[in-house]
């Protein structure tokens, strides 16, 4: 996944409700993908794809919960 904004519909992470869930980019991050996850707009999710991966990360460092809508 290589969007940097959450899609229709994930307005609030379903665990906390923190507005504007980070989506989340798997696979090797290219310099960009870095940037933007440092300026807080995605979250790396890793080299490792697991079966149906979460799509969403809380922006909230206390909750960090990973959903799907």
């Amino acid at each position: 996944m290589d969007t940097t904004a959450p899609g229709p519909g994930v307005a609030n992470c379903p665990q906390c409700g923190t507005p504007s869930p980070l989506p989340i980019h798997y696979g090797y991050p290219e310099p960009h993908h870095i940037r933007a996850a440092l300026r807080g707009e995605i979250a790396l999710g890793g080299l490792v794809l697991q079966p149906d991966p979460p799509q969403f990360e809380c922006r909230d460092d206390e909750c960090g919960y990973t959903f799907t809508p």
